[in-house]
């Protein structure tokens, strides 16, 4: 055991009061220092030249149950959803977050019920991974989060900071690959909707940055039961400011996520079907076909001159996806069904075709729903 020399003697160490001082600020510097820090723990230095690598190619659901110990609703609409997406982004895994009990996920994996087909499907597609999470019931403000859509805002904004990737509702139908839009160089890519807010729906980020962080975070404290104070509003304020910070947040313009809208007159435009409009030509999607460069510019644009679009046809070849809010009773529409997109007698129909006829052609589905 080692023991101080024999002839060790202590010396009486004297410190100047000037050092002394500067010692003692020195400690409350590093002190302060280390209690920001602390504040933020998973906050990143953003790269030298100021741009963020590609946001992972990882797309999110959040599906969570009105009964805990009920069935799993799903339908054609959220199967073209997650196809498309599939499709398109030919992404590393699909996420479905949800709180559905481990017996109904692996019944409706399974079952042969026609009830139950869509469920089926979608759980069947590559790539596509059950995660469970549970919803927060409270914030940490004190107050009671009141239905499914304001636990789900908590639930999305999480499994985005903890994963990284692209969030998409139910209703968001992807019309190409997001890939240019991940790989811009920013940390978070944003999109406006009608009212010139940031749309909750639609948005992309890497793992745990800095905007994901501090939205999960203010997402609890100003939590007031309402149906966007914590979600829409709150997004769109801290984008709007983090904007200041280069590449942390690119804000597009609603066109690129939300063509349509949930207002009467949008969702009619969009689901409403024209019994005399002839069916056009359209081929199934092709994820392989090359991309377009700038050389196809000009023939592009010469194409768009010489079209000849009904007059109720929207042109959706400038968005990424379309946000299909439906919240009226419509004219001219029931639901969305096999029959109603293959008669391609709307927009809607005609925006998602492709992919219907893609996985009709590559025996997904059956032509019998």
């Amino acid at each position: 055991m080692w023991q101080f020399p024999v002839n060790f003697k202590l010396k009486k160490i004297v410190i100047p009061r000037t050092k002394v001082f500067g010692l003692l600020a020195l400690f409350f510097s590093l002190f302060f220092t280390a209690s920001i820090l602390r504040t933020k723990p998973n906050a990143q230095l953003p790269p030298s030249d100021g741009r963020w690598p590609a946001i992972p190619n990882i797309v999110h659901y959040v599906h969570l149950m009105s009964d805990p110990e009920g069935k799993i609703p799903f339908e054609l609409k959220h199967f073209i959803s997650v196809y498309s997406a599939s499709l398109y982004f030919n992404p590393d895994c699909i996420y479905i977050h949800t709180d559905a009990t481990d017996y109904e996920i692996q019944r409706a994996n399974s079952s042969d019920e026609a009830s139950d087909k869509w469920s089926r499907l979608i759980f069947n597609l590559p790539k596509v991974v059950i995660n469970k999470e549970v919803a927060p019931d409270y914030a940490q403000n004190g107050q009671k989060i009141l239905n499914l859509e304001n636990k789900s805002d908590f639930v999305r904004a999480k499994v985005v900071y903890d994963f990284g990737g692209v969030y998409l509702d139910w209703d968001v139908h992807a019309l190409r690959d997001f890939k240019p839009l991940r790989e811009a160089g920013f940390a978070n890519v944003v999109g406006l909707q009608v009212d010139d807010q940031v749309q909750t729906g639609c948005f992309l980020a890497i793992k745990e940055s800095e905007m994901m962080r501090i939205w999960l975070k203010y997402e609890h404290i100003v939590y007031d039961g309402g149906w966007i104070t914590h979600a829409v509003i709150l997004l769109t304020h801290l984008s709007r400011k983090l904007v200041m910070i280069p590449h942390e947040v690119l804000i597009l313009d609603r066109y690129a996520f939300g063509p349509s809208s949930w207002l009467q007159d949008d969702a009619q435009v969009l689901f409403g079907s024209h019994s005399e409009a002839p069916a056009p030509h359209l081929k199934a999607a092709d994820p392989h076909r090359p991309a377009l460069t700038t050389a196809d510019a000009e023939e592009l644009w010469e194409e768009e001159r010489a079209s000849s679009r009904e007059a109720w046809e929207k042109d959706y070849s400038n968005s990424y996806a379309i946000h299909a809010f439906k919240s009226h009773d419509l004219e001219n529409f029931d639901k969305i069904s096999l029959q109603y997109v293959l008669s391609r007698r709307s927009n809607f129909a005609r925006a998602v075709y492709p992919v219907v006829q893609h996985a009709i052609e590559a025996g997904v589905i059956p032509l019998d729903g």
